[in-house]
């Protein structure tokens, strides 16, 4: 299983674009959220019209996405023909279209590749090109899934936004990466995590490594040397930036 981060900011920060990770396992491919910043970013590495093959989306956050609009005119600009698959919550569709007339109005009659949706429903599990697909609700403003990627030999898990709950806890348990949204050092904010929390949910829960991502912008940069000693002390935790890779296992 390979990542590449294209994006590790949350939805103001002008220095790090929007949380969104492309993951390749087994074989097929996955853009983990697009937000207002990730087609840039994701263009940036892929010139093929057909370089990704499913959407995750876990909520309906601008900076989680309304980028989809742009993903989608780019990929009609490059002559993409391959279906595109989009997952996420039942009304995923809906909003998708919405967005899409809003952004371009009519543009969704001009699309030479068909659109497919999949709802993944908490608590049971959908599979995607052998892969294991599993959702869990997260203590968000906005209903927010948290994915776990099962690919038979490495377990990935990718929170979107909001703090843990005993449903995604048990989805993290004992997995060999966590991707997990951290706002600020302490619990502080309603309906976010923390790097404290995801410390502890890493013990708790026998997770391998943990990805910090989102953090608050103005904790990011007032707190960097806090952050940073943070990091050094506590092995297993990680801050990616930007262009960072990781590679689960022997083969991807």
């Amino acid at each position: 299983m390979r990542l590449l981060f294209l994006g590790v900011g949350e939805a103001c920060d002008s220095r790090h674009g929007n949380c969104s990770i492309l993951v390749h396992a087994k074989n097929t491919s996955f853009l983990l959220d697009c937000g207002f910043s990730v087609p840039h970013r994701f263009f940036y590495y892929c010139d093929d019209p057909d370089c990704i093959d499913n959407v995750w989306i876990s909520h309906f956050h601008g900076d989680h996405f309304l980028g989809l609009p742009l993903l989608l005119l780019r990929f009609w600009e490059m002559g993409r023909t391959r279906p595109l698959q989009f997952i996420g919550q039942e009304n995923l569709k809906e909003k998708t279209l919405a967005a899409l007339e809003l952004a371009y109005p009519g543009f969704v009659d001009k699309l030479r590749f068909p659109m497919q949706f999949l709802t993944i429903t908490p608590g049971k599990t959908l599979t995607v090109k052998g892969l294991h697909l599993r959702a869990a609700i997260s203590g968000h403003s906005q209903q927010n899934y948290g994915l776990l990627i099962d690919d038979g030999d490495n377990r990935l898990y990718y929170s979107g936004d909001g703090r843990a709950t005993e449903a995604t806890r048990k989805l993290m348990h004992g997995c060999d990466l966590a991707l997990h949204e951290a706002f600020t050092l302490r619990d502080s904010i309603p309906g976010h995590g923390s790097m404290a929390s995801c410390l502890q949910l890493m013990d708790e829960e026998n997770i391998k490594q943990l990805a910090l991502l989102h953090l608050e912008r103005t904790t990011r940069y007032r707190e960097e040397e806090t952050i940073k000693k943070f990091i050094a002390d506590h092995p297993g935790l990680l801050l990616p930036k930007e262009d960072d890779r990781i590679v689960l296992g022997d083969t991807a």
